[in-house]
């Protein structure tokens, strides 16, 4: 599919982290699936995925550790 934000590459699929931050402490989610443009680098992410990931962060920022990561494909959340 041809990027809609430059029109000069196509989206391919990829797996990038992706990082939060909140009142010290720092949220890592892994190999998380989108797709980014080529040519520019826009990223997309589908809502369903967007959802998922807002959870797995809310999670680690939740619990009492200063830095927490996760796999996206992790099934429990809650876990620290």
């Amino acid at each position: 599919m041809r990027c809609e934000h430059c029109d000069q590459g196509d989206r391919r699929p990829v797996k990038q982290a992706k990082l939060a931050e909140r009142d010290g402490k720092v949220a890592v989610v892994l190999e998380v699936p989108m797709e980014e443009c080529q040519a520019c680098g826009e990223r997309w992410l589908p809502w369903d995925f967007a959802r998922r990931l807002d959870e797995l962060l809310t999670a680690i920022l939740a619990s009492d550790v200063e830095v927490g990561t996760r796999h996206f494909g992790t099934h429990d959340a809650s876990a620290a």
